[in-house]
């Protein structure tokens, strides 16, 4: 009976294991099978997580006589990642409805009236999502198993009557003065537990799972966009890595990408979207505004160079090294205020220089328990650190002087808020030549303002004899104050009298050639 019992079980719960007391064919046939009938089974199940295992045990028996019990243990099944104390509460719920449908189709077939079964555990999530009337979705967290555990409950030739029970009160109390309920609590926490430790099973689709998702023959226990995302966009984004040499292998293996990721998702919409322009390095610098047909010149407004998304905080311009010292002097002082290890600061804000000029940072500079850190980030690259691609061996390094200090922070924080600072110091280099591209002090304007400058100097000396008499008058005001106006009226004053100019010379020349005929007649004779 015993054999005969467990096929379709481990069938329907996905390979799950189950124990048998001493007596159990008669515990079938009595005390078990009429509870069950008569409304006074008892369904107490709960669930263990640790490292990424979870197990749940469940028992039936009935509210009196302790020694008739089914014993159910089984592992949660699932990728590492889906792995939680919330996920192996309701797989031991799904474990415990499965074996008191099959009671009943075993031993009341044809039984028309649903019997009542209380459910207890102390996970009152899972009881509230599972017993809720809400609309689950594929992106809620265990999607599978919430929706398979409604589906079999929607199924079910019982009625079901959940509760709570307070869990874990033996730590408190001791174990004979509990009530009925939390000792029953206990007894299979215990067993979770115990049993967390033996099994490991892949996440099978569940007998009443109607729709599964498989990525690599692989059962997921939810419809993750960013997983999805992941799998879809990550090779072509790695392919471009290795053609545009951004980012290699190695340096992809030491970059802290839980940190980026998570400082990405808090910064303002506005700055992700400019980082994420900037890192592959299509964004509004001279070299694709002259690509795109913006711009004649790729020059950078503060210096006058090529301009790449590389060369803003490399400018050498007095205004941009001026703001550079400006940033990184508020980033000396933002670390001390999250009390950074004094070592990690000065490793940091040397690696940082190394965005300006490659040759300065040197690992001789910092102690050697920080080298293996600072190789790290010169794999990743110096301009990384603007691009929030900071090495992941920092914020290990961190906790260690906090510990020391006996500081409760936390290190995974600091590495966040560091990200923010980097990538905001990067920022605020292209909002200041942003500034300059609009002022006066930009270079571009500053060699047009010239070449105007010289245009009307040149009109003026021409003076207004090719000129109609009506434009005539734009000559008669002080030269001083044409040059006074600014750049744009002086663009048009200086287009407006050349088109002139021009105008008048072709209208009169017809009249010249006359003239020429009249006074030169042997030079136009046959």
């Amino acid at each position: 009976m015993c054999s005969q019992l467990l096929q379709p079980l481990t069938a329907l719960t996905g390979a799950h294991t189950f124990q048998w007391t001493d007596k159990c064919e008669k515990a079938f046939k009595g005390r078990l099978v009429e509870a069950l009938l008569s409304g006074h089974l008892c369904l107490i199940s709960d669930g263990s997580y640790k490292r990424d295992l979870g197990t749940a045990a469940a028992q039936l028996l009935p509210r009196k006589g302790e020694k008739d019990r089914i014993i159910v243990p089984c592992q949660t099944p699932g990728l590492p990642q889906d792995q939680s104390a919330y996920r192996s509460e309701l797989i031991g719920l799904l474990a415990g409805n499965m074996v008191v449908d099959w009671l009943l189709h075993q031993w009341a077939p044809t039984l028309q009236s649903k019997p009542r079964v209380r459910i207890a555990r102390d996970g009152f999530s899972a009881l509230l999502n599972t017993f809720s009337d809400n609309r689950v979705t594929p992106q809620q967290a265990q999607f599978d198993l919430v929706s398979s555990l409604r589906e079999a409950l929607a199924r079910s030739k019982a009625s079901w009557e959940p509760s709570h029970v307070y869990g874990h009160l033996d730590h408190a109390t001791p174990f004979s003065s509990l009530s009925w309920w939390s000792k029953r609590n206990v007894e299979v926490d215990n067993w979770a537990v115990a049993y967390r430790h033996q099994l490991i099973a892949p996440n099978a689709r569940f007998f009443t799972e109607l729709a599964a998702l498989y990525i690599g023959d692989v059962k997921q226990s939810r419809l993750d966009p960013d997983y999805i995302q992941e799998l879809v966009a990550l090779p072509a984004l790695r392919k471009r890595w290795r053609e545009k040499l951004t980012v290699t292998p190695e340096a992809e293996s030491e970059t802290d990408w839980t940190s980026l990721a998570r400082a990405m998702r808090s910064l303002p919409a506005g700055v992700q979207r400019w980082t994420t322009k900037h890192v592959v390095g299509m964004c509004g610098v001279g070299k694709f505004k002259v690509r795109w047909g913006y711009d004649t010149s790729a020059a950078c407004p503060c210096c006058g160079e090529f301009e790449d998304h590389l060369h803003v905080p490399r400018c050498m311009a007095p205004s941009t090294s001026a703001e550079w010292d400006r940033q990184t002097v508020a980033l000396d002082l933002w670390l001390d205020t999250q009390v950074t290890d004094p070592a990690i600061k000065h490793a940091l804000l040397s690696l940082l220089k190394g965005v300006r000029d490659p040759s300065l940072p040197s690992i001789r500079m910092v102690p050697g328990q920080l080298r293996s850190a600072f190789r790290s980030q010169q794999c990743i690259g110096y301009q990384g650190l603007l691009e929030g691609r900071l090495s992941r061996q920092w914020a290990p390094l961190q906790e260690e002087y906090l510990q020391s200090r006996g500081s409760q922070r936390s290190p995974t924080l600091w590495a966040l808020c560091l990200l923010h600072q980097l990538i905001l110091l990067g920022f605020q280099l292209w909002e200041h030549r942003n500034l300059v591209q609009h002022s006066e002090d930009n270079v571009q304007l500053q060699e047009r303002s010239q070449q105007v400058n010289n245009g009307i100097h040149n009109q003026f000396d021409m003076g207004p004899t090719d000129l109609p008499k009506v434009v005539q008058r734009m000559l008669s005001v002080r030269r001083r104050t044409v040059l006074n106006k600014p750049l744009v009226d002086r663009e048009e004053w200086l287009k407006l009298v050349r088109m002139e100019r021009t105008a008048y010379r072709r209208a009169l020349a017809p009249q010249r050639r006359i003239l020429h005929r009249f006074f030169h007649p042997a030079d136009h004779s046959p």
